[in-house]
């Protein structure tokens, strides 16, 4: 081999090995930050069945279901709920829609004094851009710490179903840990 070809090789080396990282990285679900988001879907449209909680814990989940297609049987079949809590909306507004319903069984509804106590699984955790509470769930604080710790805030609606927000504002956007929605 030449001294040209080795020089050749040479310069071609580092741009062999970036293109087979970038290779690697798209093979193996490598995530960018504008694509962030995408790794971590299960679906565009969740229901996510809770229970009651106990001695102030957090609500057992037991059930959940997703689906891109809000029109899917098996998505509508979930969506049917006993009694709808809350739905958490993926950005500001809903726009574009993603969502999940948190429901559950008529014999754990609708929002008591007690209330339930939620945490947004992996797909939702730190996500959530706006809310809308239903079933007398009156009062809904949102805090940034995993076991309803850290900074928060609190919205009361006592004159409807409970609060519907768009945006639940800069302070608490994508910073979302843990739920606690009650009459």
């Amino acid at each position: 081999m030449n001294a040209r070809n080795r020089a050749a090789r040479t310069r071609r080396l580092p741009a062999t090995i970036a293109s087979a990282l970038l290779v690697t990285a798209t093979l193996t679900g490598g995530a960018t930050a504008a694509g962030a988001h995408e790794g971590k879907q299960a679906g565009r449209f969740c229901v996510v069945e809770v229970g009651k909680s106990v001695d102030g814990g957090f609500s057992p989940v037991k059930s959940q279901t997703c689906s891109d297609d809000p029109a899917s049987s098996v998505f509508r079949a979930a969506a049917a709920p006993d009694v709808l809590l809350m739905e958490w909306f993926w950005n500001a507004y809903n726009n574009p829609p993603k969502i999940t319903r948190i429901i559950v069984s008529a014999s754990d509804g609708p929002c008591d004094s007690s209330g339930y106590r939620l945490r947004p699984n992996l797909i939702w955790d730190n996500e959530i851009s706006g809310f809308n509470a239903y079933s007398q769930c009156h009062r809904v604080t949102l805090y940034d710490g995993y076991s309803s710790n850290g900074d928060s805030a609190y919205w009361f609606d006592g004159t409807h179903d409970g609060p519907k927000v768009g945006y639940v504002g800069a302070h608490m956007n994508d910073r979302t840990s843990s739920i606690w929605i009650r009459y």
